[in-house]
């Protein structure tokens, strides 16, 4: 997620440098031959207003429903946070002050963890080894290895522990019913990432709108007077690039989970619930505070 920091200027230009070029050649090859050649057509600069107005209403259409999912995305592991500390505080308030029970909370405290950060990193299709090591025994690891969606599967041995102390009359059943809606509203947060993830946003969408920027980047150049040639070029080239830059913009926020630099920061979040967790079920040592040192936080 971008921050309130200094944005690097590099970000703007590798995202539309190559394009950028290509018009900035093609604005030079017209204004040159307009200056060299009578035959060039010239195109009235009101096709141009008009094609470049109509742009401007679909990218704003577009870059909506961008935000869209991706404040969805943000919604939906602002749940998670909520949801997370609701689990363990119940959990606190439920159990009775035992010494086996404080092991027991600290072993529900690990699993939400490892649930949080294995989610966003598969999600982001990256590897999840670390963080299985980091938080679950080594039975609970292979356990989770084996499924084939291994969040889900975290999510299930939460379950299955919570079975277990409801039948070792631990719970009553009022208490296991309030533990059983968390953890759905925990499955459900993660169903509205994994449809966000998997629902493609319309590709025709994408293509028709570039069809249009460039046939403005065409057009432009055949619209200015020849003899204005200093102001021409960088003109066409910084009103296309605008368009482009635009239409970049949208593409990646409507994908929330690539490990991008506008991504749902899920590892920040992550890293957030397990101080919290562990500040909560009084952990010797909490997590240090990671101070992000770039523009963005993941």
């Amino acid at each position: 997620m971008l921050l309130n920091n200094k944005i690097s200027l590099s970000f703007f230009i590798k995202n539309i440098l190559r394009q950028a070029l290509l018009i900035f050649l093609f604005a030079n090859l017209i204004v040159l031959l307009k200056l060299y050649s009578p035959l060039v057509l010239v195109i009235p600069i009101t096709i141009a207003v008009i094609l470049g107005t109509c742009i401007a209403l679909l990218l704003a259409f577009r870059t909506n429903q961008a935000y869209d999912r991706w404040w969805e995305a943000r919604t939906a592991w602002g749940a998670i946070v909520n949801d997370s500390r609701s689990l363990i505080r119940q959990l606190q308030m439920f159990l009775t002050e035992e010494p086996d029970n404080e092991s027991l909370l600290h072993s529900f405290v690990e699993r939400q963890c490892a649930w949080c950060f294995v989610l966003g990193d598969t999600l982001r299709g990256q590897d999840i080894t670390d963080r299985l090591h980091k938080f679950l025994p080594l039975s609970d690891q292979q356990r989770v290895n084996r499924s084939t969606n291994k969040p889900n599967a975290i999510l299930l041995d939460h379950g299955l522990a919570i079975r277990r102390l409801y039948q070792n009359q631990q719970l009553t059943d009022f208490q296991m019913v309030q533990l059983s809606t968390t953890l759905n509203n925990l499955t459900d947060s993660m169903g509205r990432c994994e449809r966000i993830k998997s629902t493609v946003f319309p590709r025709t969408y994408t293509f028709n709108m570039q069809v249009f920027i460039y046939l403005f980047a065409t057009i432009l150049p055949f619209c200015f007077d020849s003899i204005h040639y200093l102001l021409d070029v960088p003109l066409v080239t910084l009103l296309s690039s605008a368009f482009i830059l635009i239409e970049k913009s949208a593409i990646q926020l409507q994908d929330p989970f690539e490990n991008q630099p506008t991504d749902t920061p899920m590892t920040t979040i992550a890293q957030k619930i397990e101080a919290d967790l562990k500040s909560m079920t009084a952990y010797p040592t909490s997590p240090a505070k990671q101070i992000t040192q770039t523009y963005y936080s993941l």
